[in-house]
């Protein structure tokens, strides 16, 4: 018999959540009921058609426990699950295990369903009520989802393991119910119940049921159509219905999980969300999945869900009614709810042609009236991109994505809500739009936990849009009047109206109404346009898209403020705080990457742009304006334009504003009103420009009150001419009228504040005493006597107050009286200074400065009133013991210095004499902080140290008496040194102990090297005071040198080389020298083999490494020298001599020396270059034998003498050849360059075809090195000539202009484009080397890498040592890695910018990223050395007109992109060159014509020829050399065998004649 496992529902637990379970505190709505215990042992969970197993169930953290029904406990591997729908409107779920067979009989399965439903009834009252069931008929039967109707068995194979099957149980009586009580359960899981969101308001609850709709239509086909109707019925209900996939009672697509908190799977597609492009049209809007029932449950008592997907032939139902859920919580730990099954509408399938769909329909709504225009307002304003787009595509048409309806009103045609409005009263462009990205920085995304929901990374597009004044009046304000007419008024005003605006995913953030962003604020600006920029930053609006990486509240109204993401967004363009110091934050703009500084320029640059292009301000006053040309003193002013038309009547949104009229300016209303109300007397109105012109500025120029009538503003004519003058009058923006804060007072106001003005005067300020402020019970006042000692805690406040000016300080009571003490809204500051009070280290710091304002109830407030204690008004209590516990530690003065921001109130300072306590705490050293660390030489002394005695706190005190003490030098290994050779001294006050003499001596410092740092101690005897520094110790003086190994006569052979020599450096003490001494090495029979030069440097091991250098150069038996001098003195001086080797010719009567025949051995039928000369007593054969050999080698020098001629006759003819193709090429180039020659300055060369351009000039010193750059690093090289060689000029550098390349380099030569730029004059020094005549000596240095690469160098090349350069000393504009210099901009004596002005010359060549980080031995940059040395100040401006008419403000020179040069010295060059020496250009500003591209082609074909050609002549030529060098070898040992020979072969032929003459005769 198959295992039954039957789940059935029980009783609840009355025990809730406990309390502890969770910490955070979420506002669940109401209609869902307090979840009982999941954990309770008497909990049985029923059966739903989301649960796969039984086992799966159990692993989930045990939310619910099963009563199975087992004969046995088997494993159980096939399970069956179905939801059995009842005729009388029940339903119950039945699990069957363990099948053996592959189909159940039809009655053994009713049994179990009869079985089940008996326990169910006996469990459930609501079940006993329903109609009863017979049992005993036989006309049963089942039926499937599609209508397949079982009367037989039941066939297993055709149901889905695991998977919950529904069937329709029918008794035959023909009476089936529509909906069936418990058929969905809706149960959430426990944790999911802690994250419910906050209380929603109507709009936010319909727009998450919408939410749901949009992410459904979104995964249609682009065949389908993509529906969301809203209809709001007359009769209390809502319906919302879209043309999704739909929902059916299959698991993978249960209606259930639309109902069930937490089983919608919407929330997992977050990850599909992050990335794309703006404004992010991707609806993945869930995040916790019970948005459908919370949602609906807010909206209404009783909702309808019906759903139906593609494949499904019925349409699935869920009822949710709030008395049920609220009724089942308190019998049952599960959330059942009705269910059922229908046919779909007419209606319903008109709508969706595709067949699928989902509709929402609320019943007995809790809000009774609705605006449906402003309902459609603000759907329309939260879905706005869905609705209508023109960003989605390549083309810039405006499309609709989703079609969205309320009440049969397609939302794209509602003109009205404030997303519409808004746009509607926009400026036409362009928009300042910047792409963020968003991400955790590597360490703390490493530390976040594997499954963490957090995103790694987010994205946000930034569109600054702006909204102009129009004829005085701002955009803003009439949106605002625009939404209140049409009844979608918000409650804001122009200055709190939102400035941002969040959308994510395209859905906006109602709630996300914030003020500006931190780089939108310019509130803290400063310069000329500051007052510009303040103001027109109010007119712009940021729309912000984010992705899903950003993380919203639960109720999806705003940005989630825990986030990182969202802090960092909410402060970008502040420093990050503590919360925001783990995320990265990139910022883009036209796909260019930003720093914050360009961002906060280009951001500057825009608004100026808006406002000069779209701004209106106001356009006239009521009477006759004074014109003013050019007037003094602009930024005073507050204006910019060189025309200001002056007024005396002004009408301002209807009000009529004159001169006289007296005025209240609130605070805060702008820049220098912060603090107190500005009363003051309306002298003039200035208006920027001439009428009509647009952007002009209009400011107020008012006399505040207290500013005599004689220090006013002046309107004045000199000859006509009118000039204005504002003297001690303020500027205040037109604006503060426009905001409500200046208001107009009548005399009675006004004679009050004059009389308040005068009550104040020559006030002072006074310090509570001990006893004044025990009555107020505050332990405050500073000492009476003004003497303290270190350490004593101070007073905990302070408090002071303003007295009157009839103040008498007689008149002190020792009680408070309230008629001493002015009541004053003024706001007091205190600040401490510190004065030490020895005369050696007198120091003034600033401790503690802080602004007070007096309150009732925050010390600090911002508002100007008093604050009061006991009925006591007009005390400011400031802080002191409480803030700085520590402050009287410091032995010194301390002077409290008090005053307010008013002129006839006089400061007040109160000093504090602290005196040093007596107990010792430790011994200092005396130092100057720019004093460099101490350093010595072995053998030498240290210098003179000076020891002070401190007490506890550190301040200093006199020595009791001279100690004794004892001085080490100690390294990490131990000690170094022991010191015995010291010299101590007290000095006459006993405040200082002298230490001098300190004598160093050791043979160990090989134990520090290469760093030589050790630590100098000294302490007392008994080792209870001591004090220690860092210092280094180096070795002394060269004294001796050691060879190794030693070198051998024996080993010394002509030609040889030495393969190991090393010499050993050492000092007096035997310590090895420290590296980097530079000794001259003398040498006689021997040669250097690197050419580097007899000067050498020792190496990190305090040696010389001769090994496989030294080649012997004398012959045998042959002196050589080898000598080491420091300076000019001889260290090492060591003789040796060479292997001796006797070369004789012997015969039988004499010893003859034979002449020494040298010819190529590889020739010779010898193999040494003796030749035997036999005497002449041999036999004329003998003699034979000899001169054979002889004449041989002379025949065969001969036959390579005159092949070496015929190879060279044809080198010459090749090279012939060469030539004149060459010259043919040239020629070309040259007609193809005429031929263009109009378009060839537009493109400089690239870096490389500059170098190859450099390297096609043989003979010059750019051209060589430019060889050995593409070889190898300068950088790279270590004891090489070149290894300070920083590079060319003209490499060093690139700009982004065509016209600046070419006109930079007609201003500098190109003399200074090749010079050579070296760190140091030694580098310098080393590209060349003298001959004692003066001459260069062509063999080393430069001119023998020339040599060495077929080059040679004619003339002087210049060089630029940076080391000598005397560097820029200013500031620099930001953190750019550019370094360029803040250098101020140009000005006439009116403070105007010259017209063209580009900017500097120095500041417009970006340096090459290999060189960024090239610096000096004192830490400059290039710029600040080399190019500033170039350049100066020189001036670029865009024409040579603008360039002339701004020389009185060009102070170093200028040059005009049109090929304006004006020299310093005032010398004009104009015309057009054409230099071949350039800076390269980052990015070309144009493209070329196509025959221009062709003509360059040809060009650069007959280049690459040239360039071939020009190679195999430089080899052919080197050939060539080689051939003659080897010819005129080859003729000279021809010559001298021939020389040789001759009287050989005289005697031969003499020795010859006279033995054929002697016949007779012997044979020799």
């Amino acid at each position: 018999m198959p295992t039954v496992s039957v789940y059935l529902p029980c009783f609840a637990s009355s025990s809730p959540f406990p309390s502890h379970s969770h910490s955070r505190a979420f506002s669940f709505p109401t209609f869902l009921f307090k979840p009982q215990r999941l954990d309770h042992p008497h909990f049985i969970g029923s059966h739903t058609a989301m649960e796969p197993d039984t086992g799966y169930r159990r692993a989930k953290a045990n939310k619910r426990q099963l009563v199975e029904l087992y004969e046995d406990d088997d494993d159980i591997d096939t399970v069956y699950r179905f939801k059995v729908l009842l005729p009388n409107g029940t339903s119950i779920g039945l699990t069957v295990r363990d099948i053996p067979l592959p189909e159940m009989p039809f009655g053994d399965f009713i049994n179990l369903v009869k079985n089940e439903y008996f326990r169910a009834r006996k469990l459930n009252e609501s079940m006993k009520q329903k109609r009863k069931i017979d049992w005993e008929g036989d006309r049963f039967y089942l039926e499937d989802v599609n209508g397949l109707k079982i009367r037989d068995s039941i066939k297993l194979k055709d149901f889905k393991p695991h998977s919950c099957h529904i069937l329709q149980l029918h008794d035959g009586s023909g009476v089936m119910a529509n909906t069936f009580e418990n058929m969905w359960d809706l149960t959430p899981d426990t944790d999911l119940l802690m994250e419910l969101p906050e209380e929603y308001t109507f709009e936010t609850a319909l727009a998450d049921l919408i939410d749901n709709s949009l992410q459904a239509v979104w995964s249609n086909r682009k065949n389908e159509r993509r529906l969301i109707s809203v209809n709001i019925a007359s009769d209390d209900s809502i319906s919302i219905f879209d043309t999704g996939p739909g929902m059916d009672g299959s698991d993978e697509n249960s209606i259930v999980k639309w109902g069930k908190m937490g089983a919608s799977l919407h929330r997992s597609s977050k990850g599909q969300a992050i990335g794309g492009k703006p404004p992010y049209l991707r609806p993945f809007f869930g995040m916790f999945g019970y948005g459908g029932p919370s949602a609906s449950m807010h909206l209404g008592r009783r909702a309808l869900v019906s759903s139906k997907t593609k494949s499904s032939c019925k349409v699935y139902t869920l009822h949710l009614e709030r008395e049920a859920l609220l009724s089942s919580s308190g019998s049952e730990l599960s959330w059942k709810t009705t269910g059922g099954m229908r046919d779909p509408s007419e209606d319903e399938l008109s709508k969706s042609p595709h067949g699928s769909f989902t509709k929402i329909e609320i019943f007995e709504l809790k809000r009774n009236s609705l605006d449906i225009f402003i309902l459609q307002c603000k759907i329309k304003d939260i879905y706005f991109p869905y609705i209508q787009c023109d960003e989605v595509g390549n083309s810039a048409k405006t499309i609709t994505p989703i079609e969205f309806q309320v009440n049969g009103d397609d939302l794209a045609e509602i003109e009205g809500g404030e997303v519409a409005v808004t746009n509607l009263h926009s400026c036409n462009g362009p928009d300042f739009i910047l792409q963020l990205r968003f991400s955790f920085k590597q360490a703390n995304s490493a530390a976040k936990s594997p499954g963490s929901t957090a995103s790694q990374e987010a994205n946000a597009r930034l569109k600054c849009v702006y909204f102009p004044s129009l004829k005085g009046k701002e955009s803003f304000e009439m949106i605002l009047e625009k939404l209140e007419a049409e009844g979608c008024s918000v409650t804001e005003n122009y200055e709190t109206f939102s400035r941002v605006s969040v959308r994510r995913l395209g859905r906006l953030l109602p709630d996300a109404r914030w003020a500006r962003l931190p780089f939108m604020d310019f509130r803290h600006k400063k310069g000329d346009k500051a007052h510009i920029l303040k103001r027109c930053c109010w007119r712009v609006k940021c729309f912000i898209d984010t992705d899903a990486g950003f993380n919203p509240t639960p109720s999806k109204t705003d940005l989630a403020h825990h986030s990182p993401f969202t802090a960092a967004l909410k402060n970008f363009g502040n420093k990050l705080n503590e919360k925001e110091k783990f995320v990265d934050v990139e910022i883009y703009r036209d796909q260019k990457l930003l720093t914050p500084l360009q961002l906060e320029r280009e951001y500057q640059d825009w608004i100026l742009q808006m406002h000069d292009r779209y701004d209106q301000e106001t356009e006239c006053g009521e009477d006759q304006p004074v014109l003013v040309v050019s007037p003094a003193n602009k930024k005073a002013l507050g204006i910019s334009s060189d025309v200001v038309r002056v007024h005396k009547v002004l009408k301002r949104k209807g009000v009529s504003w004159k001169s006289g009229q007296k005025i209240k300016i609130l605070k805060g209303a702008c820049a220098g009103c912060h603090k107190n109300n500005v009363y003051a007397e309306l002298e003039y109105f200035l208006l920027e420009g001439f009428q009509g012109d647009a952007g002009g500025e209009a400011r107020i120029i008012c006399r505040p009150l207290g500013i005599p009538d004689d220090n006013g503003s002046i309107v004045a004519f000199n000859h006509g001419d009118a000039s204005f003058n504002i003297c001690g009058s303020l500027s205040l923006p037109i604006n503060v009228i426009d905001s409500g804060k200046c208001l107009a007072i009548g005399s009675i106001e006004w004679n009050c504040q004059v009389d308040k003005q005068h009550l104040k005067s020559h006030s002072i300020i006074d310090l509570l005493s001990v006893k004044q402020c025990q009555e107020l019970e505050i332990d405050g006042a500073p000492p009476v006597d003004g003497l303290v000692h270190a350490g004593q805690v101070p007073p905990t406040k302070i408090v002071a107050v303003v007295r009157p000016a009839n103040f008498v300080s007689s008149s002190i009571s020792k009680s408070l009286d309230q008629n001493s003490i002015v009541k004053s809204n003024l706001e007091m500051s205190m600040e401490i200074k510190f004065r030490e009070e020895a005369e050696d280290l007198r120091d003034v710091c600033h401790i503690y400065s802080r602004r007070v304002t007096p309150s009732s109830h925050h010390i600090y407030s911002k508002r100007i009133t008093p604050s009061s204690r006991k009925g006591f008004h007009g005390l400011y209590i400031f802080p002191l013991g409480s803030k700085f516990p520590d402050l009287f530690q410091k032995a010194g003065v301390y002077t409290f210095s008090f005053y307010v921001d008013e002129l006839t109130c006089n400061n007040f300072d109160k000093e504090v004499l602290v005196k040093a306590s007596s107990k010792v705490g430790k011994w200092d050293l005396l130092s100057d902080e720019q004093s460099p660390p101490l350093s010595v030489r072995v053998g030498s002394c240290f210098p003179p140290l000076c020891l002070t005695c401190n007490d506890i706190y550190g301040n200093r005190i006199p020595f009791t008496s001279t100690p004794e003490v004892m001085i080490k030098l100690q390294t990490i290994k131990g000690v170094l040194v022991d010191v015995e050779k010291m010299r101590i001294e007290l000095s006459p006050n006993k405040f200082t102990l002298k230490v001098e003499d300190i004598l160093i001596e050791s043979n160990e410092l090989d134990k520090i090297r290469p760093n030589y740092e050790a630590t100098l101690v000294i302490c007392s005897r008994d080792k209870l005071y001591s004090v220690s520094f860092p210092c280094q110790v180096y070795p002394g003086s060269l004294q001796f040198v050691k060879a190794r190994p030693p070198i051998l006569d024996s080993q010394l052979l002509p030609g040889c080389i030495i393969k190991e020599l090393v010499l050993e450096m050492f000092d007096a003490y035997d310590n090895h020298i420290s590296q980097g001494l530079e000794v001259e090495l003398a040498v006689e029979g021997f040669c250097m083999q690197d050419q580097i030069g007899s000067k050498r440097k020792v190496d990190d091991n305090g040696c010389i490494d001769l090994s496989g250098l030294l080649k012997v150069t004398a012959g045998y038996g042959r002196k050589v020298l080898l000598s080491v001098l420091s300076g000019h003195e001889v260290v090492f001086k060591q003789e040796f001599q060479t292997q001796k080797q006797e070369m004789q010719i012997t015969s039988g009567v004499s010893l003859v020396q034979s002449p020494k025949l040298e010819y190529d051995e590889s020739q010779s039928p010898y193999s040494n270059e003796k030749v035997m000369l036999l005497d002449y007593s041999s036999s004329l054969k003998q003699s034979e034998k000899f001169i054979m050999p002889l004449i041989t080698i002379e025949k065969e020098l001969e036959d390579e003498v005159l092949h070496i001629g015929l190879r060279i006759g044809n080198l010459e003819k090749e090279l012939d050849f060469l030539y004149d193709r060459k010259a043919e090429i040239e020629l070309d180039i040259s007609q193809l360059q005429a031929s263009f020659e109009p378009c060839l300055p537009n493109f400089p060369p690239t870096k490389d075809e500059l170098i190859n351009r450099i390297q096609s000039n043989n003979h010059s010193a750019a051209s060589v090195l430019c060889c050995l750059s593409r070889e190898f690093s300068f950088q790279g090289l270590k004891n090489h000539f070149m290894e300070d060689i920083v590079g060319l000029v003209a490499l060093l550098g690139t700009v982004r202009l065509n016209k600046l390349s070419r006109i930079l380099a007609e201003y500098l030569g190109e003399d200074q484009m090749l010079a050579v730029v070296c760190r140091s004059s030694a580098a310098a020094s080393a590209l060349e080397k003298f001959e004692h005549d003066g001459e260069v000596h062509c063999r080393h240095a430069l001119h023998a890498q020339a040599a060495a690469h077929g080059k040679s160098i004619y003339g002087r090349f210049l060089i630029v040592c940076l080391e000598d350069i005397r560097a820029y000393k200013g500031e620099f504009e930001g953190s750019d890695p550019q370094r360029k210099l803040a250098l101020p901009y140009p000005t006439f004596p009116s403070g105007k910018v010259p017209m063209g002005f580009i900017g500097y010359a120095v500041n417009m060549i970006d340096l090459d990223v290999g060189h960024l980080h090239t610096r000096t031995a004192a830490g400059h940059g290039l710029r600040e050395t080399l190019f500033y040395c170039l350049l100066r100040e020189v001036q670029v401006y865009e024409t040579v007109e603008c360039m002339l008419e701004a020389r009185h403000c060009i102070k170093h020179g200028a040059v005009s992109l049109d090929g304006g040069i004006l020299r310093d010295n005032g010398i004009i060059s104009l015309g057009f060159g054409n230099p071949q020496i350039c800076f390269s250009v980052t990015a070309q500003e144009s493209e070329p014509s196509k025959e221009f591209v062709e003509i360059m082609k040809l060009i650069e074909e007959n280049k690459s020829e040239l360039r071939g050609v020009i190679n195999s002549i430089e080899k052919l030529t080197r050939s060539l050399k080689k051939y003659m060098k080897k010819f005129k070898k080859k003729k000279g040992k021809y010559q001298k065998l021939m020389d040789d020979m001759e009287p050989v072969v005289k005697d031969y032929l003499e020795h010859k004649k006279l033995c054929i003459g002697n016949t007779g005769s012997s044979s020799y």
